[in-house]
């Protein structure tokens, strides 16, 4: 223990970086407070806005929580009318969007609003009617205040991105700094030194990747839960994403929809310490170590979305063969730590579920064993 304790040390002696975590927090914080002093809601013909607008549109969402129908959609319709936008239209920065969170929901979910941008004159007709509105009320959806859920969605992949960068700035030195400055013969002359004091160092950086990863969690999770109440952790998921809905998982709950993202945000932040580690394994000094680490973290997007884009216009597609490629290089591009906790891992095809986790695995075993290899039978050459 007392081993592994220096080790963690070593990686959490680090003051500037420190503060740069703190300063991600505080930012976030700032985030989710600007977005709830800007909610402006009107209620029975009184307008509301900041926190006293999130308040009393957490009360009237209860008046409708449970399985969302027809006959509740008509009953804020005919109480509150459709959403419009308040000022001049033609002005895009100066638009607010004026009704509740409900009516909100009802127009936006319901009507051709977001395609128009204007007030409708009543629901969707047709086949939008039939491929959108019409799934809210015929497919079991739990209705709720999900607001501050639906923020917190907006802020999560930035914020894990953030984390990855940051903790490939952390553990990238734990191999290549000692190279550096030239102390690995003398740790690695012993016997305990090539085996115990290697897995020591692996397990601290894992154990500090997963406390910052909960810590950031717990952060992000409290603020939420602070300024917009913990309301609608029970609606399905799909208030929040249409794309939900089509993929046929629409009827989670919210907390289930975040169990799972919290899930695979943690898979990802032990695969990105991984990777990191056998990166630092390789290079001789910490510089390097992180140049290499942040490229390798960032390498999945320009595969996803330069490459596969590079291929669809080529037509590749066209063949079985190519998109069996294709579907081979979005599998690796989610299957890595950039995309690993993104919230559209949710839309993929199902079949790809099996697959997934077995890259995840291999690739995150094979990285810490190769690091482990690396470093032991590092020669200072």
């Amino acid at each position: 223990m007392r081993l592994w304790k220096m080790e963690f040390y070593k990686i959490t002696a680090r003051p500037m970086l420190n503060l740069g975590f703190l300063l991600l927090v505080g930012f976030f914080l700032l985030v989710f407070w600007q977005e709830a002093d800007g909610t402006r809601t009107e209620i029975d013909g009184k307008v509301y806005q900041g926190l006293e607008a999130v308040k009393k549109d957490r009360e009237l969402a209860k008046e409708y929580e449970g399985i969302f129908t027809m006959k509740k959609a008509e009953e804020i319709v005919e109480r509150f009318g459709f959403s419009g936008y308040v000022g001049n239209e033609k002005e895009e920065f100066r638009k607010v969007r004026e009704g509740n969170f409900c009516s909100r929901f009802v127009t936006d979910k319901m009507t051709d609003f977001l395609q128009t941008g204007e007030r409708p004159p009543g629901f969707s007709k047709g086949e939008a009617w039939e491929n959108y509105g019409k799934r809210y009320v015929e497919e079991n959806i739990s209705f709720g205040y999900t607001q501050g859920w639906e923020s917190l969605q907006k802020v999560w992949y930035m914020a894990m991105m953030s984390l990855h960068i940051w903790l490939v700035l952390m553990v990238a030195p734990v191999f290549s700094e000692e190279y550096s400055r030239n102390v690995t013969g003398v740790l690695l002359s012993t016997t305990l030194g090539k085996s115990r004091g290697i897995f020591r160092k692996i397990e601290a950086a894992m154990g500090f990747g997963i406390l910052a990863y909960v810590l950031l969690c717990v952060l992000l999770f409290g603020i939420t839960v602070v300024i917009y109440g913990g309301d609608g952790l029970w609606a399905s998921a799909g208030m929040n994403s249409i794309f939900l809905m089509f993929s046929g998982r629409g009827n989670w709950s919210i907390a289930f929809f975040f169990l799972l993202l919290f899930l695979l945000g943690m898979a990802a932040v032990l695969l990105n310490v991984g990777i990191t580690l056998f990166v630092s394994s390789k290079c001789k000094g910490p510089v390097s170590a992180v140049t290499v680490g942040v490229l390798l973290y960032l390498l999945p997007f320009g595969l996803n979305q330069i490459l596969f884009d590079l291929l669809l216009d080529m037509g590749v597609a066209g063949s079985q063969l190519g998109w069996r490629l294709m579907d081979v290089i979005r599998m690796f591009c989610f299957s890595m730590p950039m995309y690993l906790s993104h919230p559209d891992i949710f839309y993929l095809p199902l079949r790809w579920a099996r697959y997934i986790p077995l890259i995840v695995v291999g690739v995150m075993i094979g990285c810490i064993l190769r690091g482990y290899k690396n470093y032991r039978e590092y020669e200072g050459i």
